[in-house]
């Protein structure tokens, strides 16, 4: 009996030690999230953002570009805003970049937050380019030559192209 009643406590003590330190690990994986994401990302992160925005877009970095694709094998620019969008929050957007400005309202470039998106009209009259802004004027989108990938709106090419803001609606 009293052998039972020993291995029980033992039990209760280890799992009491367990338990404690898997809430400060994810104490820690919390509190280091912005700082592990803002590398994946190179974006300076607040520590405000959308955490399942930015796991999302996260994961999509690196996907390799494929004209009318929106799977991580292979996407376009409105295939991956689109799938991040389903992704993140459960919405469905336009399939095409010209047609997702339809599912904004738009805003003020200087009001950008996490989340919105950004419009683009290369060597066209229509929209033909969007992405996902992220923070630190970085947007991350479906680029032709590189893939999935974040750049600075500020950049001379996407200055020069940049139409619109919007925000999407929920």
């Amino acid at each position: 009996m009293k052998t039972n009643y020993t291995i029980q406590l033992l039990l209760i003590i280890i799992s009491g030690i367990a338990l404690s330190s898997c809430g400060r690990t994810h104490k820690i994986a919390e509190k280091d999230f912005y700082a592990i994401y803002s590398q994946k990302l190179g974006v300076k992160l607040e520590g405000k953002e959308d955490k399942t925005l930015i796991k999302s877009v996260a994961a999509w970095k690196g996907v390799p570009y494929k004209y009318g694709g929106q799977s991580k094998s292979g996407t376009d620019c409105s295939g991956f805003v689109g799938q991040v969008y389903n992704e993140a929050y459960n919405k469905k957007l336009h399939r095409s970049s010209k047609d997702m400005v339809k599912d904004v309202r738009f805003i003020s470039k200087r009001k950008l937050e996490t989340g919105d998106l950004v419009f683009f009209k290369i060597k066209s009259r229509k929209v033909s380019h969007v992405g996902i802004y992220i923070a630190d004027n970085k947007f991350i989108h479906a680029t032709t030559r590189r893939g999935v990938m974040v750049n600075d709106l500020d950049d001379s090419y996407y200055k020069e192209y940049f139409y619109k803001a919007g925000r999407v609606r929920m």
